[in-house]
């Protein structure tokens, strides 16, 4: 079976995927393409408040069964918080690669990704080599295109049933694709991806909203005024670009007395530290900064730290266990939390209800939360914080 191109793809989906990657490798193994056809439905666009690599070894069990919400400012066609009524063929392959395995964000990817196929199989009564099997690898570094490609190619010479996939960069793997497509592979983009008809669903944060909504707490714990700095991570991921558009839009269209000094992004050349060192001694009037994620907000820290700093306002994007020790304890004002249990799991049953021919929604919106000190020991964030 050639896989059903999605013709439907919302404007939000063209907006976050950007096509690319790695050369086409020639004489790979086919794999069997499967029976029946999938049906992608477009959903509307939504608005939100080889170096070393390794496959994740799966854990145990996952530590706990946290409840799973998405956006509720989404209209679509599936609940992706449940795996029942989901006809899946006994050893059902779901392949994830993702964009690296170095950060809790990712193992909270993982995590929601264990529990929804262990509901599956409890759900369908299947055991030993009859349960649908699930694989979560990725590069050992969240910037190594190159290995991340190598992976790729190997899990598509595997034959899965479903390819669920991060991409590094937002120039990567069109030719994978290709490769999925021409086998019968539908492909699942978690994350972060690539635009491109080729994929039937994506689930992932609305990362300009989430842009936006840090400008905006931004503006508050600043006053409306003064000289703020931001700190993002790698400037060709979509995800980087979106964030540091939604925060500098929303500052020039809405916030004129706030003037962004400084958008640096992380080098290989220096670490995080260095860069923001140089950035609150360049700018000793700073007020504010804005972390584009965990690795970020960590880094713009142990700057402040290190100078002594404690009059600029950080606020973090993720929310790892270093972050929410920082809010506790004040050091950093508050954080856009993702949801990567809730985006883990929605995934599967995206990738579940493609294996099992069904519809599917181009565009899953895995949500947003702001979280500080005052909302952090709430019990509906917790699949929000990171462990």
């Amino acid at each position: 079976m050639k896989y059903l191109r999605s013709i439907g793809a919302t404007a939000l989906l063209l907006t976050v995927f950007i096509s690319g990657c790695g050369n086409k490798k020639d004489g790979g193994q086919a794999a069997a393409p499967p029976t029946g056809k999938p049906t992608v439905t477009a959903a509307p666009t939504p608005t939100e408040t080889v170096k070393p690599t390794e496959a994740v070894k799966p854990t145990k069990e996952p530590e706990e069964d946290i409840k799973v919400t998405l956006s509720n400012s989404q209209e679509l066609t599936a609940d992706y918080t449940t795996i029942k009524d989901l006809p899946v063929e006994k050893g059902t392959y779901i392949a994830v690669v993702a964009k690296g395995l170095n950060s809790s964000y990712w193992n909270n990817v993982k995590k929601g990704s264990e529990m929804a196929i262990k509901k599956l199989n409890e759900e369908l009564g299947y055991t030993g080599n009859d349960k649908v099997r699930l694989t979560f690898e990725g590069p050992a570094n969240n910037s190594d295109v190159d290995s991340q490609i190598n992976i790729i190619d190997a899990v598509l010479a595997d034959n899965p049933t479903i390819l669920c996939l991060s991409a590094v960069d937002m120039q990567s793997c069109n030719a994978q694709l290709e490769t999925a497509q021409e086998n019968g592979i539908p492909v699942v983009i978690i994350d972060s991806g690539v635009e491109n008809n080729l994929i039937a669903a994506a689930c992932a944060t609305n990362n300009y909203n989430a842009g936006v909504e840090a400008a905006k707490k931004m503006s508050d714990v600043v006053g409306n005024s003064g000289e703020v700095a931001v700190m993002a991570h790698q400037a060709t991921a979509q995800s980087s670009i979106d964030r540091v558009k939604g925060f500098t839009e929303e500052m020039t269209n809405n916030h004129p007395d706030i003037k962004i000094v400084e958008t640096s992004y992380e080098s290989e050349d220096k670490t995080v530290k260095e860069i923001v060192s140089k950035v609150l001694m360049d700018h000793p009037e700073l007020s504010g900064y804005f972390g584009t994620n965990e690795n970020m907000a960590v880094g713009v820290m142990d700057a402040m730290e290190e100078a002594d700093n404690d009059k600029v306002k950080l606020i973090g994007f993720d929310s790892g266990e270093a972050q929410q020790e920082a809010v506790k304890n004040g050091k950093e004002y508050g954080m856009i939390c993702q949801n990567p249990y809730g985006m883990g799991f929605a995934s599967m049953v995206a990738a579940a209800r493609l294996a099992a021919h069904l519809p599917v929604d181009t565009y899953i919106s895995s949500g947003f939360q702001w979280i500080d000190k005052n909302s952090i020991g709430l019990p509906d964030n917790r699949q929000y914080l990171y462990k």
